[in-house]
């Protein structure tokens, strides 16, 4: 026979099966008034039954935001409780986009809170060649636009700049003269010898600008393309050629008499801030042969003549120069980049115009 938890005597007729144990209907008591549970539906806090009125008043959590008890279900947020409606309404992060209450997963952007469907179809940065929203992880390339991994491998690289070439920027003459190149890069090219001698004579006045002379020595410039610079280098190891120094060789009975520099051949269908940076590091061998200056380790020659484009993309400040300026620090060839990485430190503890006056005097390589 049963027996009441609370008495301890028979149950003999009805009686309370509640909380796993057996209970006269009297013994079976609210633990907040001490009346009996009469109702069917009671509040349990600690294995202890309370009515509803006196669980909403006195165990009830209330809500951070009103104050009043909470029954049924609720948000919980920072350790504070929330009627539902009263957290949806009032305490919510809302999107900062569509304004409206965010529950369940978002995005964060710059401090912001959006819906996830509203940070990818009005906030999410586009990819440059596909336009879809950037969701996840995504690539940054040296000009500061974003796209998509998968591109890396999809589309070929422009020569000149790096950026991505997509199938719709792979117009008539992109992959010309030996080289592939962006719609930007291809747009502004120098093609022929019309378009290039402006910017030639800008790059000669420039130099002078400079403090160097060629004595009077004519100078004249051609574009090839990259097989054409290929063979006139005559075997050198340079896999990329830019530019070359056009100079003329007289030969008498098996021996060289007479050599003469004549000008400078740069590649065809460059833009225009990487052609006259590649016509100024030619310059300046011109420059070192004029002047005899030709016992310089090729680090130092090539540095040298590198830190005069250098100087002309810093002269610029524009977004092009500064690209190629960067390129030109960053370089890992331990002739181009880091000859020019030892020329300039040399160059800035002398000081650019005591260097190349030392250089030109002495023939000889400034001390570091």
């Amino acid at each position: 026979m049963p027996l009441c938890k609370y008495c301890g005597q028979s149950l003999w007729d009805n009686y309370i099966n509640a909380l796993g144990a057996n209970w006269h209907p009297e013994h079976f008591f609210c633990a907040g008034c001490g009346r009996p549970l009469l109702d069917a539906e009671f509040q349990v806090v600690d294995g202890k039954p309370y009515h509803e009125a006196c669980y909403l008043g006195q165990q009830a959590p209330r809500c951070a935001y009103c104050g009043q008890p909470i029954s049924g279900t609720y948000q919980k947020n920072d350790g504070r409780s929330y009627h539902s409606e009263c957290y949806r309404e009032h305490v919510a992060p809302r999107c900062a986009y569509c304004t409206q209450p965010i529950s369940g997963a978002y995005q964060k952007h710059d401090e912001r809170s959006y819906h996830s469907e509203c940070y990818r179809d009005h906030v999410a940065s586009r990819c440059v060649y596909c336009h879809k929203p950037l969701v996840s992880e995504y690539m940054v390339d040296g000009w500061g636009d974003a796209y998509c991994p998968e591109h890396q491998e999809q589309y070929p690289r422009c020569s000149f700049c790096s950026r991505l070439i997509p199938p719709q920027q792979q117009t008539r003459g992109w992959n010309a003269y030996g080289v592939t190149r962006c719609g930007f890069c291809h747009a502004h090219s120098i093609e022929v010898i019309e378009q290039a001698q402006p910017l030639f004579q800008e790059c000669k006045r420039w130099i002078a600008s400079q403090g160097f002379r060629f004595n009077q020595l004519p100078l004249r410039l051609e574009l090839h393309d990259r097989a054409t610079l290929m063979k006139m280098l005559q075997g050198r190891s340079i896999n990329h050629p830019l530019g070359v120094t056009l100079s003329s060789r007289q030969m008498r009975d098996g021996n060289l008499y007479d050599s003469r520099i004549e000008g400078v051949a740069v590649l065809q269908g460059m833009p225009p801030t990487l052609f006259a940076g590649v016509v100024l590091h030619e310059l300046g061998h011109v420059w070192l042969t004029v002047h005899q200056i030709e016992q310089l380790p090729p680090w130092a020659e090539e540095g040298f003549c590198q830190l005069l484009s250098y100087r002309y993309y810093n002269s610029l400040n524009t977004t092009e120069a500064r690209y190629h300026a960067e390129r030109l620090e960053s370089a890992s060839d331990p002739i181009y980049g880091e000859g020019f990485r030892k020329m300039r430190a040399r160059v800035d503890k002398l000081g650019f115009e005591r260097f190349v006056e030392l250089l030109q005097t002495t023939r000889r390589l400034p001390p570091g």
